[in-house]
């Protein structure tokens, strides 16, 4: 083969892979259900303040993001006491800083602490989240600390400048799996208000 057909070749393998990956994390996003809300209304800068009902939280803490999600991925995906399959529920909700992060996916609606399969991991722990009100900027691409802090500011501002009270930590929720293309991404910092 010439050198013109080994980088055609190559060209093509490289589309040809960019593509795939385009396309199942486009699929993985579509078909995934998405934690229901309702919208109460919006403040300028693309924050919307919301109601969430009730929900049931899968957790665990790591000091590795990767490790974090790998761990709650095996309880869903059939590494639990009654070895069920348990849906996806989108976002993935992370708390952390540079030492800790704090990971929690969301159980389907038809799971309670109660009533969800007992974890194997002694490192996972479930839990209820009371109805609440939460205020959310949303932003696309990857979520890396500056971005994470400079949307968490304007958050901050704007709840001052319209008198609204947060209660607890901030947090990241993230809707899309890291091997969609980052334009797509939908991620948004949120934090409870009262």
């Amino acid at each position: 083969m010439d050198k013109g057909g080994a980088i055609f070749a190559l060209l093509t393998v490289s589309t040809v892979m960019l593509g795939s990956w385009f396309f199942a994390g486009l699929h993985v996003s579509m078909t995934t259900e998405e934690l229901a809300y309702r919208t109460l209304y919006e403040l300028e800068g693309n924050i919307e303040l919301r109601e969430y009902g009730e929900i049931t939280f899968v957790s665990t803490s790591s000091n590795d993001i990767d490790d974090a999600f790998s761990i709650l991925s095996s309880y869903i995906s059939r590494k639990n006491m009654e070895k069920k399959n348990i849906d996806m529920i989108f976002p993935v909700i992370i708390v952390g800083d540079d030492t800790i992060v704090n990971m929690s996916f969301i159980l389907p609606a038809e799971y309670s602490a109660d009533t969800a399969p007992s974890p194997i991991n002694p490192e996972i722990t479930i839990h209820n989240v009371s109805s609440r009100k939460v205020a959310a900027i949303r932003f696309s691409g990857y979520a890396k600390s500056d971005i994470i802090e400079e949307k968490r500011s304007v958050l901050i501002s704007k709840l001052d400048e319209n008198d609204l009270v947060t209660k607890g930590d901030f947090f990241l929720m993230c809707y899309n799996p890291p091997w969609i293309p980052p334009a797509l991404m939908r991620n948004e910092i949120a934090v409870e208000v009262e």
